[in-house]
């Protein structure tokens, strides 16, 4: 089985599609796919987070990451966060919280979804992402 590792270090609303979608079509591929959120990354995986559109000025932010939302319903696509979740619950794609990264944010176990994985640090990572292709969002 081939096996991909990402390394997600941004919060927009861009690199949160990017991952999900390449994430859960490799998983639906049986690629074993492993996601390691750092830095702003690590908001992603916050239930309480809500990703804006990058490079848009401050109040279309949210707007368009909405519009964009609404367009994905109106082509039958599923909300994002429910694919992702479903590839994990198949066991084909996991996510990683920076352990480093949560402790300098101040961020709990608990704010995060409940299909994270336990926190791992950075030399276990990459670890486990030996013989693995590496991609940078």
């Amino acid at each position: 089985m081939q096996k991909v590792c990402f390394i997600v270090g941004e919060d927009s609303f861009e690199k949160f599609m990017m991952s999900g979608i390449l994430g859960t079509t490799g998983a639906a591929l049986d690629t074993e796919m492993h996601f390691f959120f750092t830095f702003f990354g690590l908001n992603l995986l916050k239930k309480s987070f809500r990703p804006k559109v990058a490079g848009m000025p401050f109040p279309m932010k949210r707007m368009a990451a909405g519009m964009f939302k609404a367009k994905m319903k109106k082509y039958g696509v599923e909300d994002m966060w429910g694919l992702i979740k479903d590839a994990v619950q198949d066991g084909k794609m996991k996510l990683y919280p920076c352990e480093m990264t949560m402790s300098l944010m101040g961020i709990k176990r608990e704010q995060m979804w409940e299909f994270v994985e336990d926190p791992v640090g950075a030399a276990s990572f990459l670890e486990m992402a030996e013989g693995a292709r590496i991609v940078s969002l």
